[in-house]
């Protein structure tokens, strides 16, 4: 059996996110043994256009991103770390069943997907208005609910239970402002600042809470920081483990002649 490799990362940011905001998690997660980390390539014009289109474009190119990252990573499933609305397009990409007319498919190149304050239930808040991550997080519960790919593919949903702080700063009200039109009413309560807390985890997903944790990329800490990576990378390494374990005793399980199929193993 070979040795288990360090895995390849790649991360989908969320809505209005550009790749730039994500440079520095991108070293972290370096410096903590990825073999490479990958960043979504998910611009502004991809978001100017979300509200006319809804996010099919976006599940595309998330795709694309996964199936880059896969065969960059020799082949091995990746970990996907979604932030935000990015947890939503990363499902949408592995969601077999099509979505605006096409199906993204790439479950089997996912061994494990974070989530990082990703409003999985935004259809259990109350909202004023309905945009096209209500269709998005709608179709999922339909087609793909909680942790569908489990356990060829792990599921890790990290979120924040802060308790609610005012904002006096202008720029920390415009922000809180616009998300709550995305997000909801309710993006004032305990949470992350951004997202609630009774939105952010999947149902049948390993789930990590934390107290002390903003929404990010503004306001700290953030999901993204050293402290708080290292309180969810260790753990998803292991979930990222126990999915390719998994699909080596189903290849086992199913080859013929008794032939083990070989997928890397835990040094």
């Amino acid at each position: 059996m070979r040795k288990l490799d360090r895995p390849t990362v790649l991360i989908v940011g969320g809505y209005p996110s550009v790749p730039p905001n994500y440079w520095p998690m991108q070293r972290r997660l370096l410096q903590r043994g990825a073999a490479r980390v990958e960043i979504a390539p998910l611009w502004l014009p991809d978001w100017a256009i979300a509200p006319l289109l809804g996010f099919g474009p976006v599940m595309r190119r998330t795709a694309r991103a996964i199936a880059r990252a896969y065969v960059a990573g020799g082949e091995l499933p990746v970990i996907v770390v979604g932030h935000s609305g990015g947890g939503i397009f990363a499902r949408l990409a592995m969601s077999n069943v099509p979505f605006n007319g096409r199906a993204g498919g790439m479950a089997d190149r996912v061994g494990c997907l974070v989530t990082l304050g990703t409003p999985h239930g935004l259809g259990r808040l109350s909202n004023r208005y309905r945009h096209a991550g209500h269709a998005a997080t709608d179709f999922l519960d339909r087609s793909t609910p909680g942790a569908w790919f489990a356990p060829g593919t792990s599921y890790l949903s990290v979120g924040s239970s802060m308790p609610p702080a005012a904002t006096s700063d202008l720029a920390g009200r415009f922000t809180r402002e616009f998300f709550t039109i995305a997000v909801g009413d309710e993006t004032a309560g305990i949470g992350d600042g951004i997202v609630p807390f009774a939105a952010v985890h999947l149902e049948g997903a390993v789930q990590l809470t934390f107290d002390d944790v903003h929404h990010g990329v503004i306001g700290t800490p953030w999901y993204g920081d050293d402290a708080i990576i290292d309180r969810w990378w260790p753990t998803a390494l292991e979930l990222w483990r126990a999915a390719l374990a998994a699909r080596q005793s189903d290849s086992s399980s199913t080859a013929s002649g008794g032939i083990e199929a070989e997928l890397p193993v835990m040094a």
